[in-house]
């Protein structure tokens, strides 16, 4: 299972998130909580610590998309952490969300801190958008 369902690059061995910035480079950002070797050339926004660099300089940039079920319903696993799973869902019984007491409403979507034990049918996709880039800009 993923830990992060967004953009995510490894750089010198350590795993940011990340974001495009032009054809040739990549923005990464620290994340809260990780110790980080390389502490060169990032600037602070805020409570946020970010680095633009050369795409060629990357070890993997993708994203992982988790999916799952819980209780029979589909759901969007945003975040894992400590055996907890920040889920959003991607169900339209909007009755079954409020007596399973997800938090939410029908207009802003139902989101919910699962136990990932109770998940079921889990799917990870990956796109690796380091090959397309490489792809388009042979060295």
């Amino acid at each position: 299972m993923t830990q992060y369902s967004q953009e995510m690059a490894e750089y010198r061995g350590e795993v940011f998130f990340a974001g495009a910035e032009g054809p040739d480079h990549v923005w990464i950002r620290k994340v809260p909580g990780v110790t980080y070797a390389n502490q060169d050339g990032f600037q602070t926004y805020g409570n946020r610590e970010l680095k633009t660099v050369a795409t060629r300089e990357l070890d993997a940039w993708y994203r992982e998309t988790c999916t799952a079920t819980w209780r029979g319903q589909p759901f969007n696993v945003v975040k894992i952490d400590n055996g907890k799973a920040e889920a959003g869902y991607a169900g339209g019984e909007y009755v079954w969300a409020a007596e399973n007491g997800l938090e939410g409403d029908q207009y802003n979507g139902y989101h919910a801190t699962l136990d990932v034990d109770e998940l079921a049918d889990v799917q990870v996709d990956r796109t690796d958008f380091l090959a397309r880039w490489k792809e388009n800009n042979p060295a």
